[in-house]
């Protein structure tokens, strides 16, 4: 929305309230353009223009309305692109707060998608993962309040706290609404993490590029290097970029000497080349990407693709090719700007385009395989207080369909009692809380029923080293 057409649909809202149901946004404000310009024209004073008139009609809105000025004005900056941005004093802090490396929260990182805050990531060991909070689950409520549409800065300033305070949070997963009431804990702002398969490859994930993600990888390819390990399976999937800084050291550690990623301003003399100086590689990469890997991430799939020192696997990328700084104003406001835009070591512009993978592979689901969980005997009827393998079973199918939080163990705890009766309900049960053969056979319908997702990109990237597939999990 513009200043213009907002002003355009409050005043048709007046004097063409009978048109105003049927007319569209367009419609509207080329009907206001053409009434200011006839009034421009006949107005006796020969100096006043149409845009005089639009300036004095907004000045007279905020005059009347000073709420709106905020809303004017970032409306202002969201008709420039998808990526500038208006903040006031509060959000300002709020933008700084989520960039602080640690955090009181429930350990997962979240991103934007379409109308949701959506999970992306559930760190381990935090208090999500200890829920059952699972990858891909869309955040509706924080504490009752409605989330549906806000920003990741919003959603992430009500799920964090102080340390050892409790949040329930609400997720969506496959159309039903989950509830978990979570401890908020310390969650570290470790950006990037590794592991060391079978075969002597090592996967790295990069979630996003802090100040400090440069350093974080450097440590780990420190560790790598006195184990000798060469091959890296590097995952940028669903990272949405950060400092650019970050990426093009991160870069400088695999590519080889030559341009890394090529920046261009407004101001021919704040262009600028960044360079490798690497004269020789030692890592073998396969880079995994997909629809979310975006901006910075994107400069360093493009470097090592580009110089052809590793190959990317998976969907073709975001397609962010522009720069953004961050400008402080006047009491503690702020506004970030697309101010540049960038090009890839070959000199491509992927802005709105993306990078296309060397090996376009797409993820799929099948149905669960039940062979990895515990199994239920049909026979014993276990209740609160008893220890039995039917109620580790329980737990760990109760957990994943979201009615059970907790450690999967054989102790039936009260807490289990309560999930069992609130699935016995919602499945035409009688609501008992014991674990009898009905509940048993009804459970394990409904989690056969379940969709689970086959990582075909990194079985590949594995592949690609050599690795298989039954070697992963």
């Amino acid at each position: 929305m513009n200043f213009k057409r907002f002003l355009g649909a409050a005043l048709c809202s007046v004097f063409l309230i009978s048109q105003a149901v049927f007319a569209t946004p367009d419609a509207e404000y080329e009907k206001m353009e053409q009434i200011l310009n006839y009034a421009a024209n006949l107005y006796i004073d020969d100096s006043v223009t149409s845009s005089d008139i639009w300036d004095g009609a907004v000045k007279k809105i905020i005059e009347n309305n000073p709420e709106l000025a905020n809303e004017l004005i970032k409306a202002a900056f969201q008709s420039l692109d998808d990526y500038s941005e208006f903040y006031t004093a509060e959000e300002y802090k709020l933008f700084n707060r989520n960039m602080n490396h640690i955090v009181y929260g429930i350990g997962v990182i979240i991103q934007q998608m379409d109308d949701y805050v959506t999970v992306m990531t559930v760190l381990e060991d935090g208090a999500a993962q200890k829920a059952g909070v699972m990858e891909g689950d869309q955040i509706v409520k924080v504490d009752g309040v409605d989330v549906k549409g806000e920003s990741v800065d919003k959603v992430q300033d009500l799920v964090v706290g102080e340390l050892g305070t409790e949040v329930t949070v609400t997720f969506l997963r496959d159309g039903r609404e989950i509830t978990y009431t979570m401890q908020r804990g310390e969650v570290k702002g470790e950006t990037a993490a590794y592991t060391v398969l079978k075969g002597d490859v090592a996967y790295l994930r990069i979630v996003n590029f802090s100040a400090d993600t440069d350093k974080e990888v450097a440590k780990i390819l420190d560790k790598l290097d006195e184990e000798k390990i060469t091959k890296i399976i590097l995952d940028l999937r669903d990272n949405p970029g950060g400092y650019l800084d970050s990426a093009v050291n991160i870069a400088s550690f695999f590519v080889p000497e030559g341009v890394i990623v090529s920046t261009v301003y407004r101001s021919e003399w704040e262009n600028e080349n960044f360079y490798s100086k690497l004269k020789n590689p030692k890592y073998e990469l396969a880079v995994l990407v997909n629809e979310n890997t975006a901006s910075a991430s994107e400069v360093l799939a493009s470097a090592i693709q580009d110089s052809g020192v590793g190959i990317l696997i998976g969907n073709k990328t975001y397609g962010k090719g522009v720069i953004q700084q961050m400008f402080e104003i006047w009491d503690g406001c702020a506004f970030k700007i697309t101010t540049g835009k960038y090009f890839t070591r070959n000199g491509k512009d992927i802005n709105g385009i993306g990078i296309k993978p060397d090996e376009d592979i797409y993820n799929t689901t099948r149905k669960i395989d039940l062979s990895n969980y515990k199994v239920f005997d049909y026979v014993n009827k276990p209740s609160v207080g008893v220890n039995s393998e039917n109620t580790a079973a329980a737990k760990e199918r109760l957990r994943i369909l979201g009615y059970y939080q907790g450690i999967v163990d054989d102790y039936f705890d009260n807490a289990l009692f309560e999930s069992i009766s609130d699935f016995q309900e919602e499945n035409g049960l009688f609501p008992y809380g014991v674990l009898d053969i009905s509940t048993q056979k009804k459970i394990q319908e409904v989690f056969k029923e379940l969709d689970e997702k086959v990582d075909n990109q990194l079985i590949r990237a594995y592949g690609y080293f050599g690795g298989k597939a039954n070697e992963l999990y």
